[in-house]
């Protein structure tokens, strides 16, 4: 099943480096996973420079794929080929360096833009280059500013505050749909923070459980907070779990 995964990937990328604007094609890790894991799928990113071809002539490209589905706003395609769900990417060249440069600003911070990009660029297996734009943004990577990190955790914590405060909010209110979705926001929001504070790109959220767990500094008494807020159990009510989230806030906020 491996060499099929590695033949629908060489395939695909030939087709898709066909194309003048491609410049760099990468698989991801979610490919290295067994066909039968829930969360396999093959990914590619396709780093590209100018303007990618519409749905259409996209859809042709993958004439032998099924259900083909294609994302406008988010410059992704989602289809089957030979049986194996596959992802297509697209991802400007430009914006990357404008964002590696600083040149986007406060812009950027108005979406927490977490790091899962800059990882992708870092371990994504290459199967196609046109230029060596990859090896030196991979290198760039390397050495970030303390600015940088510094502006993307301050855009980080303030996500995970303001989550914290809806999370309170619907305790308060007895709002059991708010309290779900502000939860999931500052579990999210308070690993993509700790993350940063080890200086590592956050991996895909499918993997953050384990993956948090394994940083190097963690506040005291992370793991067992970290388990004790992600307990579904009728025992531990929203309000014993806003006390947890408050000291899960208030450790890792001392360390940032």
């Amino acid at each position: 099943m491996k060499r099929k995964v590695e033949r629908i990937a060489k395939e695909l990328a030939g087709r898709l480096s066909e194309w003048e604007i491609t410049d760099t094609i990468a698989l991801s890790e979610s490919a290295a996973t067994e066909i039968y894991d829930p969360y396999f799928f093959l990914s590619l990113d396709l780093y590209y420079r100018g303007e990618i071809p519409d749905a259409v002539t996209r859809n042709k490209l993958f004439a032998d794929a099924g259900a083909f589905e294609s994302s406008p706003f988010n410059k992704k395609d989602r289809c089957f080929i030979e049986g194996l769900p596959v992802r297509v990417e697209y991802k400007d060249i430009e914006r990357i360096d404008r964002i590696l440069s600083g040149e986007q600003g406060e812009s950027w911070s108005y979406r927490p833009p977490g790091t899962y990009m800059f990882y992708r660029i870092e371990r994504g297996n290459i199967l196609f280059q046109r230029s060596d734009w990859i090896d030196k943004t991979r290198e760039n990577l390397k050495n970030l500013s303390d600015s940088f990190w510094g502006f993307i955790s301050q855009t980080t914590q303030n996500a995970m505050e303001h989550y914290l405060e809806d999370l309170s909010a619907a305790v308060v209110q007895n709002d059991k749909f708010f309290f779900l979705v502000s939860s999931s926001g500052f579990i999210k929001s308070i690993c993509s923070l700790l993350f940063i504070i080890n200086r590592s790109f956050e991996p895909s959220t499918r993997r953050f459980y384990e993956a948090v767990k394994e940083l190097s500094q963690l506040p005291d008494n992370f793991r067992g907070r970290f388990e004790s807020f992600l307990r579904n159990d009728e025992e531990f009510s929203p309000a014993r779990k806003r006390e947890v989230a408050e000291l899960l806030a208030k450790s890792v906020i001392a360390m940032a």
